[in-house]
């Protein structure tokens, strides 16, 4: 009855979020559907705080913010959730050890305290029968706190493998909380931390920041819709992963726009790679799946800073802005680099 009243609750948000979408202007996508399924259920009343002031004010819900709110409220509940699942287990291990450990020593005293007075009653026993008896009391002793000790280790074994679970999952979950959920790349918090690390922690003095915006990319949205528009950010994404490769920072910087962070790469080398993908979209003739039709040119516009002593995370980026924004200003489809 209750898996009957969850798919008719299901079927009513449903029909809910249709309209709502339409009343404020936005597409039916994946993501807009979910943030405002998320909305009517009340699975986050922060989320609903937000979307009731931008309707209240008639804010409109742009693409990067609903990517903002799908990345804080709804793709990042699952990483939050499996998180508290993991916290619970670690709390678990931990009190099993604990437990382990006290008994061990429960265990290590009460062997002591046996063998001190197997010690007396030989130190004072007169005849061969009493030391013999003494003798076999300590063999079986011996034996059993072996095998208890031997059922200790097996439990030891155990928790060392939920440890090893644990920190497994630990990886997933980090890994997850890092990733954009439409590319696949780094997402803008994992950029963050990055950029963070690398201006005030590394400074290595080959490296480079570069920014890459889709050009026109409204126009690809109105044109043809925004799945469309995600296919295309998809396949930026996957060329930049085969051109630039994995070993290197390449994030989702918003919307339409990527960032690429390039440690022990000269100046040159980074213009290289940047040109090699513009290049190779610029040559990409897009379609649709459904009708073949073809979306026509797609370009990129990028610009590009190298790393300078007295930069500070704020600094390095608005020059690498500043250099896409001059690709854009002159025309789109090139690659500046910075002064």
């Amino acid at each position: 009855m209750l898996q009957q009243d969850e798919t008719k609750q299901a079927a009513e948000y449903l029909r809910q979020v249709i309209p709502m979408l339409s009343q404020n202007k936005l597409a039916p996508t994946p993501i807009n559907y979910s943030i405002f399924y998320c909305y009517l259920s009340g699975c986050s009343q922060a989320l609903n705080d937000i979307i009731d002031s931008f309707i209240s004010e008639k804010k409109p819900f742009t693409v990067l913010i609903m990517l903002e709110l799908y990345e804080k409220f709804v793709n990042g509940g699952a990483a939050i959730a499996q998180q508290e699942k993991i916290h619970h287990s670690i709390e678990k291990v931990i009190s099993d050890a604990s437990e382990e450990v006290l008994q061990i020593n429960n265990t290590a005293g009460e062997f002591d305290n046996t063998i001190s007075k197997h010690a007396e009653t030989l130190s004072t026993a007169n005849d061969p029968q009493t030391t013999a008896l003494v003798l076999q009391q300590i063999m079986q002793d011996t034996r059993n706190i072996l095998k208890e000790n031997q059922a200790t280790q097996a439990r030891i074994e155990e928790t060392n493998s939920e440890i090893i679970q644990i920190k497994a999952e630990l990886e997933e979950v980090k890994a997850s909380a890092e990733k954009d959920s439409l590319t696949g790349l780094k997402n803008r918090g994992a950029f963050d931390k990055r950029i963070d690390d690398i201006v005030y922690t590394q400074k290595d003095p080959n490296t480079t920041l570069i920014i890459l915006d889709i050009d026109h990319f409204k126009r690809i949205n109105d044109n043809f819709g925004h799945l469309v528009g995600d296919r295309v950010i998809r396949y930026v994404s996957a060329l930049l992963n085969q051109i630039i490769g994995p070993d290197h920072h390449i994030a989702r910087y918003g919307g339409e726009e990527f960032a690429v962070i390039l440690t022990g790469v000269p100046i040159n080398d980074a213009k290289l790679l940047t040109e090699k993908t513009r290049v190779a979209m610029c040559n990409s003739k897009l379609q649709r799946k459904d009708s073949r039709e073809t979306i026509g040119k797609v370009t990129l516009s990028a610009g590009i800073a190298i790393l300078k002593p007295d930069d500070s995370v704020d600094s390095f980026i608005e020059r690498a802005d500043e250099a896409l924004y001059k690709a854009k200003e002159s025309g789109r489809n090139k690659v500046i680099i910075s002064e």
